[in-house]
Order: C-alpha cells, then structure tokens, then sequence
C-alpha cells in the first residue's frame, strides 16, 4: 500500500525551544499589526464624526495603552498647531513606548512646536533628566512645576488625551474631542505653563542665581528639588536661603517672600486672570505658590 506524500520541512530539526519563540515573535507582531489597524479604523470613525458621517462617535472615548501610539500618531501628523503636553510621571501610560517616543522627538526635531510641562519629580531621576536634555535639544519648550495636578496632552485644538481619572495617570486614558473640553483643557495648561519655572541653565551672577532661588521658593519647591533643579548640594540651598533671610531682614521663609517683593526681587503672586485671557480659578490656586517654611 503506498503511504500518501508528506511534505518535507527543514524545521523537523529545529530546537523546539527555538520554534516555541519564532512563532510567539510570529504572533506578536501579527498582535502589533492588528492594533495599528484598528487605531487606525477608530481614527478614521472620528474624522468621519467630524464630516457629519457618523452622528453617534462619543465625543469621549476611551483609549488603550497598547492602541494609544499609533492614534497620537495620527493625531500628531493632522495637528498644525502647538502640542501642549503635561507630564507626571515617565514610567506610565504612551510614554513607556519607545517607538512611539522616537517618532515624537523626530517629529519635534523637524519643527513642530511642543511645549511640555513636567512634574519636578522627575529631577529625582539622573535618566529622566538626561532624557529631558535631549528633549530640549530636539526644540521642545520645557518647564518644571511644583505639584502638576494632571497629567495630559492636547494636540492644536481638535483633540486632547489624557487619564479617565483625573490626577491618576494609572487608569485607564480617554481621548477627548469635545470642542469646549478640549479648550479647557488648553486653558488649564496655558495657565500651569506661566506658573511654571524655565528649565535651569548655568548662572553667571550671584544675584541672578538668588533671583532664580527666591522665584523656585514662591513656586513651591522644597529644598531638595531646588538642589537638584539647580545642581546644588542641599547644604548650599539651605546656606544661600539662610544668606537672603539674613540680607533681606527676614525671620520666617513666609517673611522672605513677602521682603522679597517689597525689594523688588521677586514678582508680587497676581490675583488678575487678565494675563490668562480667561476666567475661573485663579493661577495661585494651580499649584502651589506658598514659601516653604
């Protein structure tokens, strides 16, 4: 009786071990492919909501980490104005993807207008920092604050993403195209952005070096995020305070900040919204403005 034809194959040989991982590479990217696909299909249902197309796309939608850098791809290329961007932490949410994060630096280093606002916390970690130089390298407009309350990103006018929770860059991101919502949100970042501190560069004068100290203390850095905003040690923050309380005839670091303004050191905290073309809640209650004491 004839054995019917079995087709051959080099891998009767392989390692199984070896074969186990080809195919599970094999699937995963398979698993990539599909992703991108249907980001790309949601995409596409948003921008036909936004032709009249698709009357019931929800102007909040929710967004998974795994589909989130191929949709702000999208929404990168399609935004002609600037990306607002705010950042708690690193270690969550689309910036863990590397892919993702290459693409954005080359895109800002092409031109397009970024401006980003981190968390000081992120001075406690030398890699962060380093990757913040390269950030500002490529043109990304960068500041610190003190107690940024949410973490965001708005691209132009048309879009904003962000955690479904608010302050809570863990759960679960939602992508929001309400017009009013997305201004909000560009109103709230505009004001962080002028409560913030520039990124520190090298001093030249012992009096700018203490303006910029005064400044960092009315917007509420503690000793051991100044020392590492400015390269200092800790004892030289604590000595160059004490030096100003002393000059300026200042008992308490509430003092301080009060002999400061009347010095003409340090700008008085503005209760006018008028700066900010907007209403509400006023800059000093953003964040957190008070002198340490």
């Amino acid at each position: 009786m004839a054995l019917p034809d079995v087709p051959t194959s080099d891998l009767l040989d392989e390692d199984p071990r070896e074969t186990i991982s080809r195919l599970m590479a094999v699937e995963e990217d398979r698993l990539r492919r599909r992703q991108a696909d249907l980001a790309t299909a949601r995409n596409a249902l948003v921008r036909l909501h936004g032709l009249g197309a698709a009357n019931d796309v929800p102007a909040i939608a929710p967004l998974t980490v795994e589909v989130a850098p191929t949709l702000l791809r999208s929404l990168l290329d399609e935004t002609h104005g600037i990306v607002r961007n705010v950042v708690m932490r690193k270690d969550v949410g689309s910036g863990t993807d590397q892919e993702w994060m290459s693409y954005n630096l080359e895109v800002v280093r092409a031109g397009k207008e970024q401006r980003t606002v981190y968390d000081d916390s992120v001075l406690d970690n030398p890699a962060v920092a380093n990757e913040l130089a390269d950030w500002a390298a490529a043109g990304e407009h960068q500041r610190i604050l003190a107690g940024v309350p949410n973490e965001f990103i708005v691209y132009g006018d048309v879009a904003a993403v962000g955690p479904e929770v608010w302050g809570e860059p863990e759960s679960q991101y939602v992508v929001v195209r309400d017009r009013m919502l997305v201004q909000a949100f560009i109103e709230v970042f505009d004001r962080m952005w002028a409560m913030a501190s520039p990124v520190p560069m090298r001093r030249t004068s012992d009096v700018a070096e203490d303006d910029h100290l005064l400044a960092l203390l009315s917007r509420g850095f503690k000793d051991e995020a100044i020392a590492r905003y400015l390269g200092w040690s800790l004892r030289t923050v604590r000595r160059r305070v004490a030096r100003l309380m002393d000059e300026l005839g200042a008992k308490t670091r509430f003092q301080l900040g009060a002999e400061a303004v009347r010095a003409g050191r340090l700008d008085a905290p503005s209760t006018d919204t008028d700066a900010y073309q907007g209403s509400g809640l006023a800059p000093v209650q953003l964040g957190r403005r008070e002198l340490s004491g």
